[in-house]
């Protein structure tokens, strides 16, 4: 009965350990070998893919040309309630 008991935990142990040691050998392969291939890949400089990445999307470019907008009309709806202010305490 003890060695049932005990033979179930090792066989357990021994599939996690399996898990373990894969995931391990995934991560050394990623972070030793295709690291190098990715560096290389995004910094040819025939290919671009570095400055296609930095590239700002389109639709972005205009939020923050509404946004630059909005903060700029803020700015003076500010300066002019601050001089009715200021006309009004006067």
């Amino acid at each position: 009965m003890r060695m049932t008991a005990y033979w179930k935990i090792v066989s357990k142990r021994l599939v996690d350990c399996m898990a373990l040691h894969l995931q391990l050998c995934v991560r050394n392969l990623v972070s030793k070998e295709l690291e190098k291939e990715i560096v290389t890949e995004l910094m040819a400089t025939n290919g671009g893919k570095l400055e296609l990445m930095l590239e700002e999307a389109p639709s972005v470019a205009a939020k923050r040309k509404r946004l630059n907008a909005s903060i700029e009309l803020l700015r003076e709806a500010k300066d002019v309630l601050s001089n009715i202010m200021g006309n009004v305490s006067a």
